[in-house]
């Protein structure tokens, strides 16, 4: 069993009005970034739909130098219609993104909870402030 330290967010970077499902993404990060499958642990779509990609025993590709030791949770979204980060989480999304921290924190209580861009500054992955749910989810 990996220990697991770390719960990343991030976002899909796609621009508001598109669709980018989780299997949009699978096949994106197989064909074009050469995995064997979906890199992130599990992707929330605009709907708040969660779908699990890889096990979560199973090293992830969302993070570099991270992956060993996380889990990744990717959402649908991130990017206004001209294509600049914004906050496009959807009600839905909060409430399933919600719903898997707490089941995450319950699993892993010593993982912390950062975004993707507090690990690599030159994202602004997901593009929202991660700090509100470290402080619902010490």
């Amino acid at each position: 069993m990996r220990t697991i330290t770390l719960i990343i967010i991030h976002c899909s970077a796609t621009r508001e009005g598109k669709r980018y499902t989780a299997e949009d993404c699978k096949l994106d990060h197989i064909g074009h970034k050469h995995c064997t499958d979906i890199g992130y642990h599990f992707y929330i779509e605009k709907d708040g739909k969660k779908v699990e990609g890889r096990p979560i025993e199973q090293v992830g590709a969302h993070c570099l130098h991270h992956n060993s030791h996380s889990i990744g949770i990717c959402l649908e979204g991130g990017y206004n219609k001209d294509g600049e980060p914004a906050d496009t989480r959807t009600g839905a999304q909060m409430i399933t993104l919600m719903e898997l921290l707490s089941e995450l924190k319950e699993q892993y209580p010593h993982a912390l909870i950062v975004g993707h861009y507090e690990l690599n500054p030159e994202k602004p992955c997901p593009c929202f402030d991660v700090s509100e749910y470290r402080q619902l989810f010490p």
